[in-house]
Order: C-alpha cells, then structure tokens, then sequence
C-alpha cells in the first residue's frame, strides 16, 4: 500500500512540479493550490491456494488557487489531466494500473477517485517430510 501511495505522489510531484504534494492532514501552513492524498479503503480478496487480490482506492483532493475566478472550471481542467496523467504509475515493487477513475467536486475542492489493485502470492509453508522409508516387494 506504501509503494503505491509513494508512486502515485511521486507521479503527481512529477507531472506538476510546481504545486505541491501532501500525504497527511495539514492543519495550518497549507499552500493551494495543492494536491492531498488519501488512502481511503484497503481490501483483500482470496482467489486461488496461495494466490490474493489487494484493492486499494485512494481519494486525490486538488484544492485550486485560493483567489481563482473560477475555481469550478480549474477543477475540472485538472480532473482532465488526472485522467491520463496517473492511470499507470510505478513504484518499487513494480507498475500499477489505475482502474475506477472517477471525480467530483465538492465545495470548491476536486475529489478525484482512483483504485490500484494487484495480485500476492504468499509464500508456501515447507512440507514436513517423512523421517524413513523402507519398500519391500516381491514375486509370486
């Protein structure tokens, strides 16, 4: 969850060098226009003997120029960017695709939705092995 939350800031730090980008609650000191990310929900799905699915749906607020004209249209020009700019990012153990893109605007602030899934394997647990063996036989 950390690689991907890593990746998708660095992807945002990237693609707007100049805005910056938070990963915790801000309480004073915020500079807007900024981006904030949000890990919201975390799920885990069992497929096949060893094999899970990890869902992880994270929440990119974009808060736009505090004194904007309109701040409405910069939201949206920004969600257009979001769009293709984080459907795929990469981070250390490998590339995520971004699936269930969605946003909104809410009170002057962008809520863009994305979900990076990926599969685990588990490791196996070693067998326990039998101490001996004798094997006898015979014809009749």
């Amino acid at each position: 969850m950390q690689d991907i939350k890593n990746a998708l800031i660095k992807k945002l730090s990237l693609f707007t060098p100049e805005l910056p980008v938070y990963d915790e609650a801000v309480e004073q000191g915020m500079q807007q226009p900024c981006f904030f990310v949000l890990l919201m929900e975390s799920s885990q799905n069992r497929e096949i003997s060893r094999r899970y699915r990890r869902f992880n749906s994270f929440d990119v607020h974009y808060f736009p120029h505090k004194d904007a004209a309109a701040p409405r249209e910069e939201c949206e020009l920004m969600a257009e960017r979001l769009y293709s700019e984080i459907e795929y990012v990469r981070g250390l153990e490998g590339g995520y695709r971004g699936t269930g893109m969605r946003h909104e605007i809410v009170d002057g602030v962008l809520h863009f939705f994305v979900q990076y899934n990926y599969h685990v394997i588990r490791t196996k647990d070693p067998d326990i092995k039998m101490q001996s063996m004798t094997q006898g036989g015979g014809l009749k």
